[in-house]
């Protein structure tokens, strides 16, 4: 019986001792090699580029799919609602904690760069073109393809629906699109396989290009940043987890995100990690309909992580550029500000071009800021990609609570056949 239960917790473990323990290997090799680990990159960099192929037809089979086995169409958009307004409120909580943290750890000023306002030049849209473009795209090609994630979504939705609405004519379609969902959510079980060897390869080469750097510029906001990270990782969503789900949903999420944070923080790229956090969805009983919908929209809505990088670029844009928040009404619209620009933030490395031009203009920064948002956002942005990436798996448990009530996670998760 003892050895049967010890076998039990070993098959509950061995792919994440595995994988950490190939991931630690990689990172000491990366450390020791230096940039001559440069050559285990293609084998890295291959792993998480099936993970991006997979990316597209995942997002839109598995979304359309389970909209369209829904039916109800007042589900459809009783479910959305419920997910944007949690994207927004854990969004603005995330952002509220960091102005805290600012206010009582300061922002260091003693960065001095170079002026290069006459190398900047910018483009400016008016409100309502930057709401065309971030949800739409002008031809079917464009939809496609994961540089479009958001406008992928909206045409997926309004797909799904179409589908759900055409009643006894649209079942043989509704039942493809379960059908193709579950191929690709097979094809993410056999990717995980080769996790722990792409995973190790791509650390190696991190950690071998970019290691020391890290931890030389900018230290005083690594200091004050990934500290507060961490504490929101583990404290704010193990509340919502505890919120969703009780005792039981701390211990399951922490348990089935670790696979999904360690790929996230590894590749910086909520959409790398994104199969990954459908699966741990499946894992605690999330049902498909909301994660299918929840995890998709959040790896390009739901930016916690990239709310707190945020805030901290705002106060110590202000700081350097003698740019003081006063009252009430300053630190709410900076919050709205911020709460917007991680929505605009894209879910692949490097995407917060448009939130840092965004706060340029929003609170008249002089170009010269551009470069400090720049390095800050690199230097962040790991610690972001995980909490944002994380934030989807336990804002999906939330949903799930506030739909089918306290003992959702006791009933088996609805799958497509």
């Amino acid at each position: 019986m003892m050895s049967t239960e010890k076998q039990s917790k070993w098959e509950a473990y061995k792919q994440p001792i595995i994988l950490i323990s190939c991931v630690l290997v990689g990172a000491i090799l990366g450390i020791a090699l230096g940039d001559k680990a440069a050559f285990l990159y293609p084998i890295g960099q291959i792993w998480l580029n099936m993970l991006f192929v997979l990316l597209v037809p995942l997002i839109f089979f598995s979304i359309s799919s389970s909209i369209a086995a829904i039916g109800d169409t007042r589900r459809v958009g009783k479910l959305l609602v419920m997910t944007i307004a949690m994207f927004i409120v854990t969004a603005a909580i995330a952002g509220a904690i960091m102005f805290i943290v600012t206010a009582i750890f300061t922002p260091d000023t003693s960065i001095t760069i170079e002026n290069t306002s006459a190398a900047v030049e910018t483009t400016e849209q008016s409100i309502g073109d930057q709401i065309v473009n971030t949800f739409t795209v002008s031809d079917f090609p464009d939809v496609i393809t994961r540089a479009h994630i958001l406008p992928l979504i909206v045409f997926t939705v309004f797909f799904g629906i179409t589908v759900s609405t055409l009643g006894e004519k649209g079942r043989a379609v509704s039942e493809w699109l379960a059908n193709m969902s579950t191929v690709f959510y097979q094809m993410v079980n056999l990717l995980m396989k080769f996790a722990p060897i792409g995973l190790a390869c791509y650390f190696a080469n991190l950690t071998g290009t970019y290691g020391p750097e890290l931890l030389a510029s900018y230290g005083r906001g690594l200091l004050i940043y990934y500290p507060t990270m961490f504490a929101y990782f583990f404290i704010f969503l193990g509340l919502y987890a505890f919120v969703a789900a009780g005792k039981w949903g701390v211990q399951h999420f922490f348990k089935e995100i670790f696979v999904p944070a360690l790929t996230a923080l590894g590749t910086r790229s909520s959409a790398a990690a994104l199969p990954l956090q459908l699966r741990a969805c499946d894992n605690m009983n999330v049902p498909r309909e909301v994660s299918s919908v929840v995890c998709p929209m959040g790896a390009t809505m739901h930016m916690d992580g990239a709310c707190l990088a945020t805030v901290y670029e705002i106060a110590l844009c202000c700081a350097l550029f003698n740019h003081p928040l006063n009252g009430l009404g300053d630190y709410a619209y900076a919050l709205v500000i911020a709460v917007a620009a991680s929505v605009a933030v894209s879910s692949v490395p490097g995407g917060g071009a448009a939130m840092e031009t965004m706060l340029i203009s929003s609170f008249g920064f002089p170009s010269a800021a551009l470069p400090i948002l720049i390095m800050m956002t690199q230097l962040f942005d790991p610690g972001c990609t995980l909490v944002n990436s994380c934030g989807d798996t336990v804002a999906s448990m939330m949903v799930s609570r506030f739909l089918y009530g306290k003992d959702w996670y006791k009933k088996k998760a609805e799958t497509a056949a």
